[in-house]
């Protein structure tokens, strides 16, 4: 049974890895303004996701069946620990952590993003003279803004 949560644990952690690398790529998508790319790596990730929750029921119940459970700050708690997993359980628990601060870092790459756009707009708005903005909803120049047509021959 120790090697089925051996190889349980492996799997998982492989399958963390694969979701860190789909978060680099989606940071780098992110930084080039590739949203089509963006859009085809958050299906990777639904599915990843999706096949990491599968991993985590089965790997729950294999480790309660051994009498083992997840402390609150991620130690593997239990009467007997065998040394191959524990040491599966470290590369796992590694795994989650790095996969889980390259999250934070999209989420920040996206929080910059998303404040130098506000920031932008809100720059236009003032040299525009309000929220009238410098352009309309169909996305023509509003109204009494100046300026050369670029369409003029």
């Amino acid at each position: 049974m120790s090697q089925s949560l051996i190889q349980s644990l492996q799997r998982e952690t492989e399958g963390v890895e694969a979701f860190g690398q789909l978060l680099a790529q989606e940071r780098d998508a992110i930084k080039r303004g590739d949203f089509t790319a963006l859009s085809e790596l958050l299906t990777r990730k639904v599915e990843v996701g999706q096949g990491l929750s599968r991993q985590v029921r089965a790997r729950e119940a294999q480790m309660q069946a051994l009498g083992l459970q997840a402390g609150p700050d991620g130690q593997l708690l239990g009467r007997h620990i065998e040394a191959g997993v524990a040491e599966a359980w470290r590369k796992l628990i590694f795994a989650a952590r790095v996969t889980r601060d390259g999250n934070a870092l999209n989420g920040a790459v996206i929080k910059a993003h998303l404040e130098f756009t506000q920031e932008a707009i809100q720059a236009l708005r003032q040299h525009s003279g309000g929220d009238a903005g410098l352009y309309g909803k169909n996305g023509k120049a509003a109204a009494g803004v100046g300026g050369v047509s670029l369409a003029a021959g």
